[in-house]
């Protein structure tokens, strides 16, 4: 039991171990961002985006909604990404 539980802390990091990925969360933790806001913020390119924001919202980091043609994403688990990214901002400098 306890493999398992370490297994999925595991991935749970390994989710979150790539810029793109830790951009978006940064982004999100603002608030709810459709693809083509978190493209011009970031400067990536939106199928990159929508590979990152899959492997997000696989995860239940992330879930959307469709606004018309537009999907807009927002945090599932907002108490423990806003803690994560503020712990991470601690690193920058």
């Amino acid at each position: 039991m306890r493999k398992i539980a370490l297994k999925e802390k595991a991935n749970f990091l390994k989710m979150l171990a790539h810029p793109t990925r830790l951009m978006i969360l940064e982004e999100l933790v603002k608030g709810v961002k459709c693809v083509n806001d978190i493209e011009e913020l970031l400067e990536v390119r939106q199928p990159n985006i929508s590979q990152h924001l899959a492997m997000l919202r696989h995860g239940g980091l992330v879930d959307f909604y469709q606004k018309g043609k537009k999907r807009c994403y927002f945090l599932r688990r907002t108490e423990t990404i806003r803690a994560i990214v503020k712990e991470l901002k601690k690193i920058r400098r």
